[in-house]
């Protein structure tokens, strides 16, 4: 007996869908329709599962790619940095009654994935560089301490040697959220590689993206395979996946966070050209600031490693708030990049502050996990004010954003315009 041929489940209407989302001309898209239509027969259509695949996969190739960029032996896709973190707290082994701590200065999902593996946060706070303060991570460190997730915020790399001096002191895994900061490097090494694990963001607003997407790097292979069950449970994917567990701890329930081939191509194309990306960002931040000539008393956000900056945002402290809220319209108005904690119409899920979650113990269930994985009174004591530093620095905080297409003239411009609005207050 002889079945079909039969059509593809995905096949030419797909793919002029796409072309919508490139937003070419009225007429570029009809002579695109009418070409892909007119060449339809006989062409297969894409298996966008990155399993099973008949061809190549995509997905594949870019975790490939990824783990060659970053310089880890492995790399695996999955659908977001949430899935990215929460699966290598899950390789790590992290659970009920555990501590991670975290910065108080970082989205809120670095926190919130904690809470979801139904560990304790432990929020610390930040120093100068907006990220991560060693001093505070070294007192916060407890007897259930599982973990340690380092943001690299705004693209700029956290202390790794003072905090892998830490971790390693004291035997903890370091989670590296790499998610606004691809392509960073810390003294040589690439964000990412330096931690146990990094977690990457591929979401449309980092500096590389596949609309959505991320990446968990190691060197590891056990994580890797203990990473690779969580992401995708029903799967198994070990060398024999029927076989009985080598060892205790390889199998599990997990969930599914896979990537699926269309972000695995743009994800592709995107780390294919992470250089050239990078090399805008870092040289339109640095012509920006050789424009520069701030007033007594504002000054540049301290950098880790400048080297080793992604460039995608410089960061000025004025002197006090009332300076801060008078600079931030100003700068806006002369068309300056610029943003803050007082331009936001809705809270920042970047701040701490804002975390109800976490701050007041909500819980999913009446179970009251993560919270109830603990004695009530060996809980962190969560306040507003428990990371001083975190608020303060942030209270004076002006953001100016890069593009990795500003021209010169483009960056005189906003060097410019700060010089005048700051020159004049």
């Amino acid at each position: 007996m002889k079945l079909g041929p039969y059509t593809s489940k995905i096949h030419t209407d797909e793919l002029i869908e796409l072309l919508d989302l490139w937003q070419y001309p009225k007429g570029v898209k009809e002579q695109l329709t009418k070409t892909i239509r007119a060449n339809a027969k006989g062409i297969e259509g894409p298996h966008l599962f990155r399993y099973y695949n008949p061809r190549p996969s995509k997905v594949a190739e870019a975790e490939c790619m990824m783990a060659g960029f970053i310089g880890t032996k492995y790399a695996l896709a999955v659908n977001s940095c949430t899935s990215a973190l929460i699966t290598a707290l899950r390789a790590l082994g992290v659970g009920a009654g555990d501590e991670v701590i975290v910065p108080g200065y970082t989205f809120f999902a670095s926190a919130a994935v904690i809470g979801t593996c139904n560990a304790i946060p432990v929020i610390v706070d930040v120093d100068d560089t907006l990220t991560i303060d060693p001093r505070a991570l070294a007192k916060a460190i407890t007897k259930r301490t599982k973990a340690i997730i380092v943001v690299h915020m705004r693209g700029m790399p956290a202390q790794m040697d003072q905090i892998m001096r830490i971790a390693k002191k004291h035997k903890i895994p370091v989670i590296e959220d790499v998610a606004q900061a691809a392509g960073g490097k810390y003294k040589g090494k690439m964000l990412g590689s330096i931690g146990t694990m990094g977690c990457f963001s591929f979401d449309y607003y980092k500096v590389l993206n596949s609309g959505e997407g991320g990446f968990v790097t190691t060197n590891d292979q056990w994580l890797l395979t203990r990473a690779q069950s969580w992401h995708d449970c029903a799967a198994c994917w070990r060398p024999d996946r029927y076989a009985t567990e080598r060892k205790g701890g390889e199998l599990f329930c997990g969930e599914n966070y896979r990537m699926s081939e269309l972000q695995g191509a743009v994800a592709l194309a995107q780390i294919r050209k992470a250089p050239k990306i990078l090399a805008g960002y870092r040289a339109a931040k640095a012509r920006i600031i050789a424009g520069l000539d701030l007033p007594k008393g504002v000054t540049l956000q301290r950098v880790a490693d400048p080297k080793g900056d992604t460039g995608i945002c410089l960061i000025l402290f004025m002197p006090d708030v009332a300076s801060t809220k008078a600079a931030l319209p100003a700068l806006q108005k002369a068309g300056v990049p610029a943003g803050g904690i007082y331009d936001h119409k809705v809270k920042d899920w970047h701040v701490y502050v804002h975390w109800e979650h976490i701050l007041t113990h909500k819980a999913v269930a009446p179970d009251g996990l993560p919270w109830t994985g603990v004695k009530k009174s060996e809980l962190p004591k969560y306040t507003k004010d428990m990371c001083p530093q975190c608020n303060e620095y942030l209270s004076r905080a002006i953001m100016i954003d890069t593009h990795c297409e500003y021209s010169a003239a483009d960056c005189r411009a906003i060097a410019t315009a700060v010089n005048q609005v700051l020159g004049g207050m």
